[in-house]
């Protein structure tokens, strides 16, 4: 990688979507558009006299060079970056990096990356296709905010609602979850890709996509992926048997076609598994009707409070629990291979 000689300025989805350079028309390529999931607290390196953003936490920077892999290669029409900003610094004596910290979304920190990869894949054509097609989303709060705000933008973009192919891009560790929301969400032309399989594919060697070492958390990589896995299996099972953990968010869907149709196969997913509803899912049409007031709806999906359990069920236990959700993990991986070889294919 090497850096480039401008910043990517923030677009927010206030302005409609208004894309970071203009857009030409180009090639047609298999996937519509791709999220690239910001991974926080956003934590950045002190690189002396450089005004770029350096990410300390070790899924971005892969994250954004898969992407800008994917973008380059006509892999994808669109690149959405997201993710807002996390970083929090209670002291008052701030340094320099620190400042920057709070200052820098995920979206932004994705997307200063991604426009500085250089290299390995990217061509000098690919790389300048690349910088054509990228947005940048500050707002997503979660793994749920991040395909909602991106469908938001997309749904701007198509003057209403999209119904392109979309991929979500993320570490391996984060694809169960990924592709779960998207099952539960009915998301339809929809795949999850794995960020290492990606830059596997274009060359990378897999021993090297991670700092070695403590690389500022105190702890070896070895040992921050371990703890990281050791947390997933919480947020899986309670997207499976818990409406509160996600019903709240979709209230921040704007299309009222989206809100109809994520809103009606969530319900059928949590129906499916006999899961209790909150009250709001009963004013849920049956089908879009435009004479429906959602804004009505939104108002009573905001008052859902938000709450997260442990582990309640058997499934995700203990060490036997994590090795399940980590085959979970290597299953996407494989998807993502077969996507990719020997051409991208849906």
């Amino acid at each position: 990688m090497a850096d480039g000689a401008t910043n990517c300025p923030e677009i927010s989805l206030a302005s409609q979507g208004e894309s970071l350079r203009n857009k030409e028309h180009l090639q047609k390529a298999p996937l519509d558009a791709v999220v690239v999931c910001g991974m926080g607290p956003v934590k950045l390196q002190d690189v002396q006299g450089s005004e770029r953003l350096y990410p300390l936490q070790p899924y971005n920077r892969p994250n954004a060079i898969a992407a800008k892999l994917l973008a380059s290669n006509n892999i994808t029409d669109l690149v959405i970056t997201s993710g807002t900003k996390t970083a929090r610094h209670d002291k008052k004596d701030l340094t320099d990096v620190e400042q920057r910290e709070l200052a820098t979304s995920e979206g932004k920190l994705l997307a200063d990356t991604y426009d500085r990869a250089r290299g390995k894949g990217v061509t000098s054509e690919g790389g300048e296709r690349a910088d054509q097609i990228i947005e940048i989303d500050s707002s997503a709060k979660t793994t749920f905010d991040n395909i909602i705000q991106a469908l938001n933008l997309l749904d701007q973009r198509a003057g209403g609602y999209w119904s392109g192919n979309l991929a979500v891009l993320s570490a391996d560790f984060h694809g169960p979850r990924i592709k779960e929301i998207l099952t539960a969400f009915g998301i339809k032309n929809s795949r999850v890709l794995s960020a290492e399989k990606v830059l596997i594919h274009y060359g990378y060697r897999g021993d090297r996509l991670y700092p070695a070492g403590d690389f500022g958390y105190g702890k070896s990589y070895e040992e921050f992926e371990e703890d990281v896995y050791r947390g997933q299996p919480a947020g899986l099972e309670n997207l499976q048997d818990n409406p509160s953990y996600v019903t709240f968010e979709l209230a921040k869907i704007q299309s009222n076609r989206r809100l109809q149709e994520i809103a009606t196969n969530l319900k059928a997913y949590y129906a499916k598994k006999n899961i209790p509803l909150p009250q709001a899912y009963e004013e849920i049409p049956l089908e879009y009707n435009d004479q429906f007031d959602y804004e009505f709806l939104r108002s009573h999906l905001l008052q859902i409070q938000f709450s997260k359990h442990g582990y309640n069920g058997e499934e995700y236990k203990g060490e036997d629990g994590v090795k399940h959700y980590r085959e979970l993990a290597a299953m996407v991986g494989k998807e993502t291979e077969a996507f990719l070889q020997p051409a991208p294919s849906l």
